[in-house]
């Protein structure tokens, strides 16, 4: 775990340069909050966007041959995996805390009040957006490298788009929400119990994949 965090502490040093991507999402996350968002709608707004810029350290360690870097802290190939899951879980973790801190904010100027559960159930769906997502592109990242697997990891948001237009998968999807609004704690447990899961399997695929290109 310690060499794990020392890839961890060089991925958040090397997207140092991409700042910016860190604030666009603080703007997003203002301007939803201004038109009177829902805490959910923030947190899975928050989930897709660092889903999308999380995944840019691939980009960038293709660019600069970091394997060599990685090769010269001596670490394993298992822990340069789980440094990078932990790296990217820690951007989602801080989208969330930001976000829900904005949250606090809007309500705290509107005046009103503001439900635990509510906030439950959209840190819950957001993570499931985010492990979903994740877990689906991470290892075609490790596997192919950035340039060859940047087309196949648009999938699961192409899958994500086609299927909420779907009728059939409206109608589930509507009584999956009911059953949300009703059961806002035992739903977000799920949610994180599953999500959980996605990743674990995503990284021992990850652990595979990377073992095969390296």
């Amino acid at each position: 775990m310690t060499r794990s965090s020392k890839i961890t502490k060089l991925d958040f040093f090397i997207m140092k340069s991409q700042w910016i991507s860190y604030v666009s999402l603080v703007t997003v996350i203002i301007l939803f909050g201004l038109m009177g968002s829902s805490i959910t709608v923030l947190c899975i707004t928050g989930a897709w966007f660092i889903a999308l810029m999380a995944t840019n350290i691939f980009a960038i360690q293709e660019k600069n041959h970091l394997d060599r870097l990685y090769g010269s802290v001596c670490v394993s190939l298992n822990e340069v995996v789980l440094g990078r899951y932990i790296f990217v879980f820690l951007n989602y973790l801080g989208a969330m805390f930001a976000i829900i801190i904005l949250y606090l904010c809007f309500v705290l100027c509107r005046k009103v009040t503001f439900d635990v559960p509510d906030i439950m159930l959209g840190l819950g769906l957001s993570f499931l957006v985010f492990s979903t997502i994740a877990g689906i592109q991470m290892p075609l990242f490790f596997r192919m490298g950035y340039t060859k697997a940047r087309l196949w990891s648009f999938i699961p948001f192409a899958v994500v788009m086609l299927l909420v237009v779907l009728p059939t998968f409206i109608s589930a999807l509507a009584g999956v929400i009911h059953f949300a609004q009703s059961n806002k704690g035992i739903f977000a447990f799920a949610c994180i119990v599953t999500s959980c899961i996605i990743q674990f399997f995503s990284y021992l695929i990850s652990v595979i994949f990377y073992q095969k290109q390296r």
